[in-house]
Parts: structure tokens; C-alpha cells; sequence
């Protein structure tokens, strides 16, 4: 289910458990269901948490990942922190313990895995289950049990162009366990070891940018090292070379422009790199935006220079799902943002307005980010009412389905700005709705 559509489910659930009040005012929406998933609510109304428990087919709190906090921590420790996922929480084939962050409970693993089953069950139910390797013996792996997992690649790919990596992540860490199993349980010959070790690599990867856009920099780390690793077992150049410049893309976002720089170097020189259309521009994209952050303004022109001219030769052929975002139009967004970066809000806003023009639903994520750099762009010009406008649209695709760590942290920051100036109409009431998100 989606957000919307649980938070149906839940309304009709109240009118069935409680027909002689009235609970208009226990009534959720999909905003409510986020902040769900997100851990900001952990203990609803009795009412909502029995609503919750018959949607989901819950017995209990506890399998929610629901708790009080107002309970102690050694309570809430004994209670969840030993739960994990097991086979009965989740759809066929996706039985697996997930990896959880840092300071992050097993019980809040078990909440947002719950809400975000819909995503894992439209993964795991068009797809065959998963050899039993309970028996202790290995089983024969083949090209079919290996094509659900390139399937779950795409799949994955395409849904955090649209709701970002903050409810996926966990998600896509499943999908890999399933092909480590099947590396370490089965039984296959080598052109299907190869195939599975590409793949594996691929999830981990996917797993790696999911857990870096929800904001899990230690996990995204580990995760593009293990994919660079599988990926030079391979020999798929494709993947080492992503992995790299994943690293890079890491690296920028933790202000280490230097660290980026050596990373996308590196990622330019795999060899058979221009045979994979559009790869080729991402090491020059990852470049750019470092140089920015060096204030290297020339340097970071020539980068980008390099990256359309990529994309013009290769825009016509099919390319991985990695690189399917890749268009002028992202590369508008990203030149924006190292205008930005390097002081010209001028340009960067006509170069972030290009970006913001062109993306469609599907890209909601990359949208909204690009909207909020647009604000901060007009805010800079000293247009509080432009800037507050394009917020207000950037509130727009957050309020859908978009988790997105990235995107809620420059937001945060955004509205920070904002506040010098209160008092204009439209600064209100983006201000006002923000504080009620």
C-alpha cells in the first residue's frame, strides 16, 4: 500500500472498531503515515494503534515496532531490541534480518519495515521465491533464479528517482542477502556465478545510494566498498566504475572535495569505461561539483563541459538503470547547484528553474531537491516571495511520497533562511506550513 492508501485503510479500520463514536479527530492522512515511517510518531492513540494492528494483521504493539516512550530504555531494550524480521513479518522471500543504523532500534526497523512493505511486497510477489537452503544442502541455482534480482535492480532504480532512498534502503538491503545466499548456498555453474556476482554487486550498490540518500553515511560507505569489491571479482568494469563515482558523489556531500576528487579520478580511468553509454559523464559531474566546493569555478566549467558533451553522444543509445537519470536536465540542476556553490545565484537560478521545468513526476525526489536549491538561489537575489514560492513547491513533492534525507536537511536549512525574512505574506505561510509538516 501506499502512504495514502494506508491511511485509508486505517480511517475505514476506526469507523469498524469504534462505530458509536465519532473519531474525526483520530483520523490520519498520508502525512501522518510518513511521519510514521520516519519515527516521529512511536506511540499513537490506543485507537490508531488498533486501527494499525487490523490493516496489518498485527497481534500486537511490539509487532509494529510500536513502544512508548515514555517506558525506560531498559524495558524498551528488553522488549525489542532482541526482535528482528522473521519470515511471518514479511512477504515470501523476503525473510531476512535487516541492517540497521546506528541508534536505530530493531523495533524502529520493524515500524518503517512494516509501512513500507507495500514497497518490498510489489518486489518479492512478482518474483519466484528463493531456493530453500534450510535442508543444509546446496541447491542448483540458475539464470532464473538470478533474473528476479536484476528485475528488483531496475525496480528499485526507478522508485528512488520518485520517492527517494529514505524508506528503500532497508528494502534493497533484503535483495542482497538473497544473492549473497545464493553465492554461498547454492550450487551453479560459472557463467551463472558470474551473472549472480554482477548482480549481487549491483544491489549493493543500489543498497549503498538508497542509504546515502536517506542520510546513513556509514552504511552507504560500506555498502560502495563491498560492490567494488564484488565488482572487481566479476571484472564488471560498469559497476566498479559507479561504485567509484558513488564514493565520489559521497564524498561531496560530506564536504571532502579533495577525497571526491581522487575518487572520480580514479572512477575516469577504469578501462572500457566510454563503452557504457552516459557512464562516462559521471566521474565529469562528480568533478565539477568538487571543484565547485574548492571554488576551482574554471575547473568545475570544464567538467561539466565534458559531461554534456557525453550525454549528447550517447543520448540515443539504452543505458543502466543508474544512469537513466542522466540528461540535460540533470545536468542543468547540478551546474545550478555548483553556481551556487560558487556564489552566482544569478545563473544558478536559471540553470535550477531549467532543471526543475524539466523533470516529470517520476523524478519527484530529484525535483524537489533542485526546487529548494532554486529557493535559496532567489533568497540570495533578496526575492523572499520567489524564494517562498519555489519552497512551497518543493513542500509539495515532500508531502507525497519523497523521503529523502538530502532533500529534508537542505529544507531545514532552507527555512532557517527564511526566517530573516518574517513578516513577508508568502515567508508566513511557507514558514507555518513547514513547522506543521
Amino acid at each position: 500500500m501506499s502512504r495514502t492508501e494506508l491511511a485509508d485503510a486505517v480511517n475505514t479500520a476506526l469507523a469498524q472498531l469504534y462505530p458509536d463514536r465519532n473519531l474525526t479527530a483520530q483520523c490520519v492522512d498520508h502525512r501522518w503515515i510518513g511521519k510514521l515511517e520516519r519515527g516521529e510518531h512511536r506511540w499513537p492513540s490506543e485507537e490508531r494503534r488498533a486501527a494499525l494492528r487490523l490493516v496489518l494483521g498485527a497481534a500486537s504493539d511490539a509487532d509494529l515496532g510500536l513502544y512508548s516512550p515514555r517506558r525506560t530504555h531498559a524495558v524498551v531494550s528488553a522488549d525489542h531490541d532482541g526482535q528482528v524480521l522473521d519470515a511471518a513479518s514479511l512477504p515470501d522471500g523476503t525473510g531476512e534480518t535487516l541492517a540497521q543504523p546506528q541508534g536505530v532500534t530493531s523495533g524502529d526497523v520493524r515500524r518503517r519495515a512494516v509501512v513500507t512493505l507495500g514497497v518490498i511486497a510489489a518486489m518479492a510477489g512478482a518474483e519466484k521465491r528463493l531456493p530453500d537452503f534450510s535442508n543444509g544442502r546446496a541447491r542448483k541455482i540458475g539464470v532464473g533464479d538470478v533474473v528476479p534480482l536484476e528485475r528488483s535492480v531496475r525496480h528499485l532504480y526507478s522508485l528512488d528517482y520518485q520517492i527517494g532512498g529514505g524508506s528503500l534502503w532497508q528494502a534493497a538491503a533484503i535483495k542482497v542477502r538473497d544473492g549473497y545466499s545464493m553465492l554461498e548456498q547454492g550450487s551453479y555453474s560459472s557463467p551463472t556465478e558470474s551473472r549472480l556476482l554482477k548482480v549481487t554487486a549491483r544491489l549493493e550498490m543500489c543498497t549503498g545510494w538508497l542509504a546515502l540518500d536517506a542520510g546513513e553515511h556509514v552504511v552507504a560507505r560500506t555498502r560502495f566498498t563491498e560492490a567494488l569489491i564484488l565488482a572487481r571479482q566479476a571484472q564488471d568494469r560498469e559497476v566498479e566504475t559507479a561504485a567509484l563515482t558513488y564514493l565520489a558523489g559521497q564524498a561531496n556531500s560530506l564536504n571532502r572535495p579533495r577525497e571526491a576528487l581522487r575518487f572520480a579520478s580514479s572512477a575516469a580511468q577504469v578501462p572500457t569505461i566510454n563503452q557504457h553509454p552516459r557512464l562516462a559523464a559521471i566521474p565529469w559531474l562528480r568533478l565539477a561539483v568538487a571543484s565547485s566546493l574548492t571554488g576551482d569555478a574554471r575547473g568545475s566549467e570544464a567538467a561539466l563541459t565534458n559531461a554534456r558533451r557525453i550525454v549528447d553522444r550517447d543520448s540515443e543509445k539504452p543505458a543502466a538503470e543508474w544512469c537513466s537519470f542522466l540528461s540535460h536536465t540533470e545536468i542543468d540542476g547540478l551546474h545550478g547547484t555548483c553556481q551556487l556553490t560558487l556564489g552566482r545565484p544569478v545563473r544558478a537560478e536559471k540553470l535550477l528553474d531549467a532543471a526543475v521545468s524539466g523533470y516529470s513526476d517520476g523524478y519527484a525526489r530529484n525535483r524537489a531537491l533542485y526546487r529548494v536549491r532554486l529557493a535559496h538561489a532567489r533568497l540570495l537575489q533578496g526575492e523572499p516571495e520567489g524564494a517562498a514560492g519555489a519552497a512551497h513547491a518543493a513542500l509539495n513533492d515532500m508531502v507525497g511520497e519523497v523521503a529523502s534525507s538530502r532533500v529534508s536537511t537542505e529544507m531545514a536549512k532552507l527555512s532557517q533562511l527564511f526566517a530573516a525574512h518574517q513578516g513577508v505574506a508568502e515567508v508566513d505561510s511557507f514558514l507555518d506550513r513547514y513547522r506543521k509538516m
